[in-house]
């Protein structure tokens, strides 16, 4: 998991609302792996490669037409637009569910997490206060903030001098 430190976790609506868009996107990539098996290709554009190499054309949508597969063709262009790139197989498990590491990776998205810097600043400021409340009720009463928001002495602390 994420070693990182988390400042703010934004609200679960926006992770939710993008990975229910994955999930409605699962069956999808299912089908476009399905009729890219039955093509026997493994991408689109491999099976525009081997279609125009049987046929000599450089027109996908002809040579597909000419060996009948422009259903098939069409429905893949189909397919390749509705997912936009948002999913691919290789995000799915072998039950045909959203991998973990896809998941972590939106949750990260949405996740806002200190820099070294603020990890650093922050430490300080805490052994500050823990020092501060260390301090008895009456210790605390010598000192305060001056002008310059800085600590310093109460003006009227005996202990100034």
């Amino acid at each position: 998991m994420n070693k990182r430190k988390i400042k703010k976790r934004s609200n679960g609506h926006l992770i939710n609302v993008e990975l229910e868009q994955l999930k409605k996107l699962v069956p999808l990539v299912v089908e476009m792996d399905s009729l890219l098996d039955n093509l026997e290709a493994k991408s689109i554009a491999e099976f525009e490669d081997s279609i125009n190499a049987k046929t000599g054309w450089s027109n996908t949508v002809m040579s597909a037409t000419a060996h009948g597969f422009d259903q098939e063709y069409k429905k893949l262009l189909e397919l390749e637009t509705l997912i936009d790139g948002k999913l691919c197989s290789k995000d799915l498990t072998k039950t045909k569910e959203i991998k973990p590491a896809i998941i972590s990776a939106i949750i990260d998205k949405h996740t806002e997490f200190y820099s070294p810097a603020e990890l650093k600043t922050k430490q300080t400021l805490e052994e500050l206060m823990q020092t501060f409340n260390d301090l008895a009720p009456e210790e605390r009463q010598h000192i305060a903030f001056n002008r310059s928001n800085e600590l310093a002495f109460n003006p009227y602390s005996e202990l100034r001098f």
